[in-house]
Order: C-alpha cells, then sequence, then structure tokens
C-alpha cells in the first residue's frame, strides 16, 4: 500500500553514525519498528491479505515507536489502519477514527497536505461504502441518504482541490475498490456483511444516533 511506502521511508534507519550523537536507544527502537513495518507491508501484498492480522501488526508498530516519534509517523499508521479497515467492512471503527483523524491533520499540516488529502479520500470511501452497504440491505432513504451525501461532499471537495474533471473518476475507483472488498468479504464468510448473519447496524454503526 502506498502509504505503508511512505512509513517506511519516514522511519528509515539512519546508520550507524547517530549513535554517536547519543541516539542510540532511539534508534535501536526506530529500526526494530522499521523491521515490523517491512513485515506489515509483506502481509499487505499477499494475494490474500489477514486484514485483522494487519491491524494488530500497526497496533504493535505503535508500541515499538519511541515516545518522543513525530506525530505524524502516528498519523500514517491510523490512516493505514483506516485503510486496512476498509477492507475489512469494518466501517463503523474507520468512519468514527478517520473523522477525528481529518480534523487532527486539517489543523496540523493544512487542508491540501498530502496526509489530510490521503484521509479525506479514505473517509470518503468509508461513506460510499455504508451507503452501499445499506442499500444492498433495503434500508430506508433517510438511513443511506447522509452516507451518500458525505462521501459526494468529500469526492468533490478533492476534486475541486486538484481536478474538477476528477469528480466522475473518483466515484468509479471507489465503486471499483467496494466490489472487489465486498468479494473479498464473502469469500471470508457465507455471504457479504450486512446479511441476515451480519447486521447492516454491525458494519455502519447506528444510523439513528
Amino acid at each position: 500500500m502506498k502509504k505503508t511506502l511512505v512509513l517506511l521511508w519516514m522511519l528509515f534507519p539512519v546508520g550507524v553514525a547517530a549513535y554517536h550523537f547519543n541516539v542510540g536507544p532511539k534508534q535501536m527502537l526506530r529500526e526494530q519498528a522499521y523491521r515490523r513495518l517491512v513485515e506489515i507491508r509483506q502481509l499487505e501484498r499477499q494475494a490474500e491479505p489477514d486484514w485483522q492480522l494487519i491491524l494488530e501488526q500497526y497496533d504493535r508498530l505503535v508500541e515499538d515507536l519511541p515516545p518522543d516519534e513525530d506525530p505524524r509517523v502516528y498519523h500514517e499508521i491510523r490512516l493505514a489502519q483506516g485503510r486496512a479497515r476498509l477492507e475489512m467492512l469494518d466501517l463503523a471503527t474507520a468512519i468514527d477514527d478517520l473523522t477525528r483523524l481529518l480534523q487532527e491533520t486539517a489543523a496540523a499540516y493544512g487542508e491540501n497536505a498530502r496526509l489530510t488529502r490521503g484521509v479525506r479520500e479514505t473517509l470518503g470511501k468509508a461513506h460510499y461504502y455504508a451507503t452501499w452497504v445499506l442499500k444492498m440491505n433495503n434500508a430506508a432513504e433517510d438511513e443511506w441518504r447522509p452516507f451518500a451525501e458525505r462521501a459526494r461532499q468529500l469526492f468533490r471537495y478533492l476534486a475541486e482541490l486538484e481536478d474538477p474533471r476528477e469528480f466522475q473518476r473518483y466515484e468509479s475507483r471507489v465503486r471499483a475498490t467496494f466490489d472487489r472488498a465486498l468479494q473479498a468479504a464473502a469469500q471470508r464468510s457465507a455471504g457479504p456483511p450486512g446479511t441476515k448473519s451480519e447486521p447492516a447496524e454491525a458494519v455502519v454503526g447506528d444510523t439513528h444516533d
């Protein structure tokens, strides 16, 4: 995944020279985190990734990091976890954390920063997925409509920041990734999330709050 590559670059070991400047212990932690991140990257590249295991490895990655690590690294990890949750169709958790993450990254780096745009796009995908999970479960329009409108709002904002013509392309790409996630979920269980064996509320949360 592209975000993993960013993290690999940010945690890349600085080499033996660093130890001469009294940063040895911190660098040892970062190198341990780097090795774990390489392992996560390998897990993500498998033909059928175990996303639950990947999420657990990201949690361990956070534990590996030195206490004073750059906050941007933690934000990148949370974004990567959000993407993993989309693959699992754990939409309620993804939407909650990505909403908070968008507020944090916009405040810290600006609305048009690369990281903020990545969070906004992933959050848009989460709302788009939620829309279709609810539709597939014959939810009433007043249940799925807020998710649909929020998805379009997020994608339109991204398109206007870059190229207005990208708006339709965003929707097409997101629909394609949603179809793949749905197919993978169906293969992991007797049917896609949101069927009678797994109520829609378990996937997208309680829409009546």
